[in-house]
C-alpha cells in the first residue's frame, strides 16, 4: 500500500473520485472495493467515509462526473458555433461522437455494458439523455425559426433524436463503428427534423 499523503480537505473528493474512476476501468463495478479506491488515492477508509457513504455513493459520483463532462464538451461545441442550427447540430454530434470514441471513456463504458453493472449504465444513460435533451431543443427551436426544421413539438423532438443516438450504443458495441454510426445518423435526424438542403460534409471523427 502507498504511504498516506497530506493533502488539501477541500481536493480528496476529487482525489477519491478520481481513483475510483481508474479501479472501475481496470476491475468494473462489481469487483471494486472501497478498499480499492481508498488505496489508489492513498487514503484511509475513515477518508473515504467523511465523503462518501458508501461504494454505490462514490460510483454514482463517478457516473455524475462522466454525464457532465460530456454535457461540457456537448454545450461548448455549441456555444462555439455561430452560425445556424444545422451547423450546432453538426458540431454538437461531432462532440458526441468523439467522446464517444475516447479510449478512457470507451474502457469505462465497456465496464458498464455488462450485466452485472446494467442499473450503473442505464443511471448515466438516463442523466445523459435529461441534460442533453435542452441542447437540442435549443438548436431545434433555432431551426425552427430560420424555417430549416419543420416540427411542431421542438420537446418531443429533441427526445426523439436523442432517442436514436442512445439506441446507437446498443446496436454498435465497437468502439469504432459507433463513433461513424453517430455521424451516419445525423443525416437521418436532420431529414426528421424536416430539414431539406444539402447534408453537411463535416469530417468524421479519428
Amino acid at each position: 500500500m502507498p504511504p498516506k499523503r497530506r493533502t488539501d480537505p477541500g481536493a480528496r473528493p476529487g482525489e477519491l473520485i478520481a481513483a475510483a474512476r481508474k479501479v472501475l476501468t481496470q476491475k468494473g463495478v462489481a469487483n471494486c472495493t472501497v478498499s480499492d479506491i481508498v488505496d489508489a488515492a492513498g487514503a484511509a477508509k475513515g477518508t473515504f467515509y467523511l465523503y462518501f457513504a458508501s461504494k454505490d455513493d462514490i460510483i454514482n459520483a463517478v457516473v455524475e462526473q462522466i454525464a457532465q463532462e460530456m454535457v461540457d464538451a456537448a454545450e461548448e461545441a455549441v456555444a462555439e458555433t455561430d452560425s445556424g442550427a444545422v451547423d450546432r447540430f453538426v458540431a454538437l454530434r461531432d462532440a458526441i461522437a468523439t467522446f464517444a470514441a475516447d479510449a478512457t471513456s470507451w474502457e469505462l463504458a465497456e465496464n458498464y455494458h455488462r450485466p452485472e453493472n446494467r442499473a450503473v449504465h442505464d443511471r448515466m444513460a438516463e442523466q445523459l439523455v435529461a441534460r442533453l435533451a435542452p441542447i437540442v431543443e435549443s438548436i431545434v427551436e433555432q431551426g425552427v425559426e430560420e424555417g430549416v426544421f419543420v416540427v411542431e413539438d421542438a420537446h418531443l423532438a429533441s427526445w426523439f433524436v436523442l432517442g436514436g443516438l442512445r439506441a446507437l450504443e446498443l446496436a454498435f458495441p465497437d468502439r469504432s463503428r459507433l463513433a461513424s454510426a453517430i455521424v451516419d445518423t445525423t443525416e437521418l435526424a436532420l431529414r426528421a427534423l424536416g430539414y431539406a438542403g444539402a447534408m453537411p460534409n463535416a469530417p468524421r471523427p479519428a
